[in-house]
């Protein structure tokens, strides 16, 4: 039987474009400024995207860009990916929930939640902000792709709407984050083989706030405690959703939102390039 031989296939270029929507705005020097930013690498080469924001004139941010891929659904399949990460790093920069459509009737329903807003608080995206973002993105997710699991689970509990998710979210950054980048060194076999949740996180504390200037909850044992162990028995189904169930899951979200995102900025400042 005669050997096949796969032909290499052929990547062209996409222009992909998306508008985000959160309390967020460009500063005014940022806008309409293309930026050459490293959108992937795969086979030994380096693929670049022109990347373009804007605040766009009906509400939100309009980001513009290309995709390399060898067709358009695949095309469309890698830009969901990028936007989703680029939108996650952005939230972890600026404690802002933001959110992505691609189709004009999800970004019309985005407008106007916008619209409907009689005051208006917005954070100002920096441009040295915006440029660490389409800089370092395929870094991380080459290099550092813990850093953007946790981002990820930051942002999702952001923009959620169920206070039980959002509580179990929080806490995995945390504990995301502990278990990549506690230092472990010191600890005995049998202490690294089980690397319990609690003492990961204690041993990061340590590590990164070295000041004192730690999340209060992240040092109070007996609450880590309680967040553990009902973090496991909602994931696992192990207790009913009841009005105290959920009473005490939503105590916890605001400090916990404060605890994962002084986190994510410490294990930016100290783990990740500047």
């Amino acid at each position: 039987m005669p050997s096949q031989s796969h032909e290499p296939r052929k990547l062209s270029q996409f222009t992909m474009g998306a508008v985000l929507f959160g309390q967020l705005r460009p500063e005014e020097n940022l806008r309409r400024q293309t930026h050459r930013a490293l959108k992937s690498h795969h086979d030994g080469r380096d693929f670049f995207s022109e990347i373009t924001l804007n605040e766009d004139r009906h509400g939100g941010m309009r980001i513009d860009f290309t995709v390399t891929a060898s067709a358009l659904s695949l095309a469309e399949l890698a830009g969901a990916v990028y936007l989703s990460q680029l939108c996650d790093l952005l939230s972890v920069l600026t404690q802002a929930p933001v959110w992505f459509y691609t189709t004009e009737e999800e970004a019309r329903n985005g407008r106007n939640l916008v619209n409907r807003r009689v005051a208006t608080v917005d954070r100002i995206l920096t441009e040295p902000e915006w440029n660490w973002i389409t800089g370092y993105l395929v870094f991380l997710q080459r290099e550092h792709s813990k850093f953007l699991s946790a981002a990820s689970w930051y942002r999702k509990a952001l923009i959620g709407h169920d206070s039980l998710e959002d509580f179990c979210c929080f806490w995995r950054v945390i504990e995301r984050l502990a278990y990549s980048y506690a230092d472990r060194s010191q600890w005995s076999d049998e202490e690294r083989m089980r690397s319990p949740a609690k003492k990961c996180v204690g041993q990061l504390v340590s590590d990164l706030f070295v000041d004192g200037s730690a999340p209060a909850i992240l040092t109070d044992q007996g609450a880590i405690k309680q967040i553990v162990e009902l973090r496991n028995d909602l994931s696992h189904g192990n207790i009913p959703i009841t009005l105290e169930v959920i009473d005490l899951a939503t105590s916890h979200l605001k400090v916990l939102e404060d605890a994962a995102f002084s986190v994510l900025q410490r294990v930016k400042h100290a783990k990740l390039p500047a």
